[in-house]
C-alpha cells in the first residue's frame, strides 16, 4: 500500500524546499562535464526507466510520490540509516529536475526490444515480397507491454498499432535493399525493434491489484518512429532493414538526427 505523503507534514515541507531548490539550480548551474561527473550531488542523469515513470505521471496529471519511489529502491534499502536522508534529498533533486523538464507533449520514450524476423520473397507474379516479425512468446494477435518498475509495483506501456508493422510489403527497390541485408532467406532470424513512442494516456486511479500488495498501472503511447535492425555478420554493426517516421514527428526526427553543428545557427548567420 502506498504511503500517504500528504499526511507527513515534515516530509512535505522538505519536498517543497527540495523542489524550489531543484528548479533554481536547473537553470542557474552550468557544470562542465568533468565537474558534473565529480559532483555527484548535482547528478542529472535520467534512465529510460525513470523517463517512463515521468511520462506516466505527466500523462495522468499526478505528481510522482518521490519518497515512496526512492525509499523503495534497492540502493536506498542497502544504505545505513545515517546515509538514507542524504540519499533521499539527492535523489529528489535529480528526479525532481528530470520530472520538471519532461514534456509529455514533445518528449518520446526510446525503447528497444528483441523480435524474430523473417524475409518472405514474392512467390507469384504480381505479389510483393514482405518482411514479418513476431515477439517472443506472443501470438500474432497478442499485444506486448513494456514494463517499468515503480517501487515494488509496475507501470506498463502499451504502444498502439505496433502490430500493424508485423507484416510489411516491399516495393521492388525495398526488396532489393532488404534482401542484401537479411542473414537468411528461408528461415527466421534475430532482430531488434527500436521504437520511439509518445505517451498520451495514463490511468493512475484504477490500477490492477493483486492481493493488495502489488499494483500495475497502464499507460498508452503512439508511435513516433519505429525501425527493424539486425547485427551485420560482416561489419559487426547495426543494419536497418526498414523504418517508419510518423508524419507528426518528421520535423522533430529530422532535427534530432541532423549533425550537431547544423542544429544551431552559425554566428555569421545572426548578422544577416
Amino acid at each position: 500500500m502506498l504511503p500517504n505523503i500528504r499526511d507527513n507534514k515534515k516530509f512535505l515541507k522538505n519536498l517543497i524546499v527540495v523542489l524550489i531548490f531543484t528548479l533554481s539550480f536547473a537553470f542557474t548551474i552550468d557544470l562542465s562535464p568533468a565537474e558534473a561527473q565529480s559532483n555527484e550531488y548535482f547528478s542529472t542523469k535520467i534512465s529510460t526507466e525513470e523517463q517512463a515513470i515521468f511520462a506516466f505521471f505527466r500523462a495522468a496529471n499526478v505528481p510522482p510520490e518521490y519518497e515512496y519511489w526512492i525509499s523503495s529502491s534497492p540502493e536506498y534499502k542497502a544504505l545505513d540509516d545515517s546515509h538514507k536522508q542524504d540519499f533521499l534529498i539527492k535523489e529528489m533533486l535529480r528526479l525532481g529536475r528530470g520530472y520538471g523538464l519532461y514534456d509529455v507533449k514533445t518528449d518520446v520514450l526510446e525503447l528497444k526490444t528483441p523480435v524474430v524476423a523473417k524475409y518472405h520473397p514474392a512467390e507469384k507474379d504480381g505479389e510483393k515480397a514482405h518482411m514479418s516479425f513476431r515477439f517472443f512468446n506472443l501470438g500474432q494477435t497478442n499485444v506486448p507491454t513494456f514494463d517499468f518498475p515503480f517501487g515494488p509495483n509496475t507501470v506498463s506501456l502499451i504502444v498502439n498499432n505496433l502490430n500493424a508493422f508485423s507484416k510489411l510489403a516491399l516495393s521492388p527497390e525495398q526488396d532489393q535493399a532488404v534482401r542484401s541485408k537479411v542473414p537468411y532467406e528461408e528461415d527466421e532470424f534475430d532482430a531488434n525493434l527500436v521504437i520511439h513512442t509518445q505517451v498520451y494516456k495514463a490511468d493512475y486511479d484504477r490500477p490492477v491489484e493483486q492481493n493488495k500488495k502489488w499494483k500495475r498501472w497502464l499507460m498508452t503511447g503512439k508511435i513516433a518512429y519505429v525501425k527493424c535492425e539486425i547485427d551485420s555478420f560482416y561489419t559487426q554493426k547495426k543494419s536497418t532493414l526498414w523504418d517508419f517516421v510518423s508524419p507528426w514527428y518528421e520535423e522533430q526526427f529530422r532535427i534530432k538526427n541532423m549533425p550537431e553543428e547544423e542544429k544551431y545557427p552559425h554566428p555569421f548567420d545572426l548578422h544577416r
